[in-house]
This record gives C-alpha cells, structure tokens and sequence, in this order.
C-alpha cells in the first residue's frame, strides 16, 4: 500500500513529538550546520519518514550526454513555434518565478515510491502546457510509470518520448498509486508533447545563463540534484549544503532570485517538506541543473465541429412587443445530453413607444423567470435620449452546464416609460466543441491600481477605470 509523505503539520509541533531517531538525526544534522556554515532550517518533515532509497530515484544512464546530443538533434526537427513568454521572462531580470504566472501546477506527492523522474518530467510539461494551452492540467505520473519504460518506483530517466509517442491521460482517469502496475491501454490519453530536449547537450549541469535562458524559452524544467539527509530535512530559506554526493532525484526547476543567488524549485515529497513543498536551493549546489531538460507541450486541439445551435426564438415588428416595467421579454428551453459550455446571445433594438425621454433601460439573463433577477455577468445598460431613436438591446453570457433541460430567460429593467422592441432574437449554442470541449480563457485581476471610478445606481455597483473598459466589473449589492 502507498504510504503519503506529504500530510500537512507544524514541523516544531512534530519534532516534539518525534522518536528518538529523528532527534537524534536532526541533533547531527543542525552540529554539522554550525560546523560548516549552512544558513538554512531544517525541522521534522515527512519525508524524514522514509529513506531516500524510497522517495528519490533518478537514475542517469551511462550514456546519456551522447543520447542528449542526438535528442536534441531529433528537436530541432520537432520543435513548434512558441508564444512571447508569459510574464516578460528574460535571463536578465534579477528573479523571476512560474509560480507568479499562474504555470505552476500543485506540487505532488510520490509517496514512497522512487518515480521522481516521472514527477520532474510531468511537472515540466504541465508547465509547457499551462503556458502555451492557458490552463493548469493535472497528467497522469501512474500511467507513465506503469507504461512508459521509462524506469520504476527503482528509479529511472526522463520519459518525455512517451509523452509524445503517446501522452498522457488526466489524473482522475488514471490515479496515482505509488506502486508500479500493469499498463491500462483502455485510458484516453488527450495531453501530448511535441517536443522534447536538453538545456545543454554537452555538459552535464548546464550554467546558470542557460538555465535562466531554457526557462524563459520554454517554462518550467526538469532537473536533478543530489540529495541527502540534509536536503531530506529541508524546512525553510536558501539550501547550500554543496554536497558533492551522486545525482538521485528529480525535481522541477522554476526561477530564480539573484539576491538570494538560488534557484527555486518544486519538489514532489508533498506540502510537509521545505517551503510549502518548494525549495530554494543556492546556485551549484548539490549539483542541481544535472541533465536538464525541457519540453514542449502540444497545442489543444481545435475543435474541427464548430458550434452547434442547441435552441433558438425569435419575434418581429408586427409582434409589437411592449414593456411599461421589469419584465420577461422572452425564453427558450434546450436539453443537454451531458456537460457543455454554452452561449446565451440576446439581439434586438428598441424605441420610446410611450412618455417623454431621456429614459434608462438594463437588460440581462437568467435561469429563473422572476422579472427582477439576472446575472450581474450579463447585464446591458442603455439610454434612450430622444423621440424615434433606436437603440440596441444585446446581451450574453457563456456558462459550462451539466447534462438537463435549461430554461433561459431575457429580461428588461426600465421604470417611467413604455418601450417597444423590433425584431429580435434569442439563441442559444454549445461552444466552442459541439460536444462540450474546453474553454480557454484569460483573466487580468481587477487589482486597488487600476479602481479610477465607483458609481452606485439602485442595487447595482460598478468598479473600473473609465479608459479601460476591460477590468470593470458590475455586482448587485443584494
């Protein structure tokens, strides 16, 4: 049975309770530290629990700095344009960090089985593929260990191949057991890469410009360092034990900072170990940027099927559709098979039929057919300021739906006149797959610099800057 490293806990609080052992290893540990000048803490973490031969596992091959040099020859070939890097990324900048980009997936816990090297290299794809597909994945280490031939929980190297001759399935598909198993050839395996290489296929530890320069160029990589007792009781600040022990683990390398002259790294002994399950480690140390490489995921498929039209209404000028007050102006009823994302689009025009202007209308959608309800995210705001004008009425909103039959309703908000609607339309579609695919989407934070202006009308609040319409944002109080 697996056995997790990575159970949340104060490290002091633990080591009270620790066995004599663990006392005395980290007595030994912290006199050594005194000797020779290590600046880092180390306390009880969970992977103290087990011994490195359980939790490490990268295993070089003999050869591997002459199969690196024709690698890198096949990725020459392989290697598909990338997108301006995320963040402004450049091997100039003092620190630089995947985390604050939003490209960092979870860190993970391998528990006490030596796949680390399956770990390193999913970590660095999944960041590949946060940065060129927009979305954080959660892959499938067990399927690489238990398919890949890439090694065991006795070690192995980098199985980037696989990942592209064959890819990966999500992790829910093909859960994570922390014991190698028969391969399940039944699981749909949807992320793939298309690329694959190492940092510097002559040297075996690439320098610190060329790390800086691949993780820039391509997003998180994979590494390996050597580890030890010390690096095993990591708890917090700037490793620099310079052990010259042999490279055994893989980990994945994700910025760095100058001032503190280190790397930083996630590591997948869970969130019990070091930093919240990250590491900064000082620059040469322990070896770390052995064998690095990167890789490049594959762009999502576009979806070939287009939209598909789910359900659709409409009324026309003889309809002479009227409104006085908060009303319902039309719905329309569709039934999904399973989860979609789907698209709710409302188009028409309206004039002042009755009363003198100016006058203000909203409109807006919901699922619910009380008049004076919708969603904030779809709400449409306008002003009629003279007889015989028209103006638009448009409204929408994209929502990701289970399996069920829906019933979506547009409404109008106005108070003191009549308005009378043209035709008009309301149309619902599943997007962007007809079956339900991804969506991809990216979202600047409304942050307290970019707030210029608030404005308070009945239960609604506004936020935003007048010369940026993207970053406002409209809430109702209630």
């Amino acid at each position: 049975m697996a056995v997790s490293i990575s159970p949340s806990d104060d490290y002091s609080k633990r080591e009270l309770e620790a066995p004599a052992r663990i006392k005395e290893t980290l007595e030994a540990l912290r006199a050594e530290a005194a000797e020779k000048g290590w600046t880092f803490e180390m306390g009880y973490t969970y992977a103290m629990d087990h011994p490195l031969s359980e939790i490490t596992g990268l295993r070089p091959p003999d050869n591997w700095l002459t199969q690196a040099r024709e690698q890198n020859a096949k990725a020459a070939a392989q290697k598909e344009p990338m997108p301006p890097s995320v963040g402004g990324c450049t091997g100039t900048a003092s620190q630089f960090n995947w985390v604050d980009q939003g490209c960092v997936t979870p860190v993970r816990d391998q528990g006490n089985c030596g796949s680390c090297w399956a770990f390193g290299t999913h970590g660095a794809f999944e960041g590949s593929y946060a940065i060129i597909n927009h979305a954080l994945i959660d892959s499938s280490e067990q399927q690489t260990l238990d398919c890949s031939k890439a090694g065991s929980c006795a070690g192995g190297w980098w199985a980037f191949q696989y990942l592209i001759d064959t890819g990966s399935a999500v992790e829910t598909d093909y859960p994570y057991k922390a014991v190698q198993g028969t391969c399940n050839t039944g699981v749909k395996s949807q992320y793939k890469s298309a690329a694959w290489g190492y940092v510097d296929p002559n040297t075996e530890i690439p320098s610190i410009d060329a790390l800086k320069k691949a993780l820039c160029t391509y997003g998180p990589i994979a590494v390996g360092v050597a580890v030890t007792s010390a690096f095993q009781a990591y708890k917090s600040g700037v490793f620099n034990e310079n052990s010259s022990a042999n490279v055994n683990h893989a980990i994945v390398l994700i910025g760095w900072d100058d001032t503190k002259k280190a790397w930083r790294i996630k590591n997948s002994w869970g969130t019990a170990w070091g930093e919240s399950g990250y590491m900064w480690i000082a620059y040469g140390c322990n070896k770390i940027g052995y064998g690095a490489a990167w890789v490049q995921a594959k762009a999502a498929a576009v979806c070939v099927d287009g939209p598909t039209l789910l359900a659709t209404t409409s009324f026309n000028w003889p309809d002479k559709k009227q409104f006085n007050t908060n009303s319902n102006i039309v719905s329309l009823t569709f039934t999904l098979p399973r989860e979609m994302f789907v698209q709710v689009v409302a188009e028409s025009s309206g004039v002042i039929a009755t009363g003198t202007p100016p006058g203000g209308f909203t409109t807006g959608l919901y699922t619910l057919e009380a008049p004076n309800t919708m969603w904030t995210v779809s709400l449409r705001k306008g002003t009629l300021t003279a007889a015989g004008q028209s103006v638009p009425l448009h409204t929408s909103m994209v929502s990701k739906l289970g399996a069920g039959t829906y019933t979506f309703y547009w409404k109008l908000w106005l108070n003191g006149y009549t308005i009378q609607l043209d035709s008009g339309t309301l149309t619902a579609i599943a997007v962007p797959c007809a079956m339900g695919g991804q969506l991809q989407a990216r979202f600047t934070p409304l942050t307290a610099e970019y707030v210029q202006e608030v404005q308070e009308e009945g239960q609604l609040l506004s936020i935003g800057d007048p010369g940026r319409p993207e970053l406002s944002l409209t809430i109702s109080k209630g």
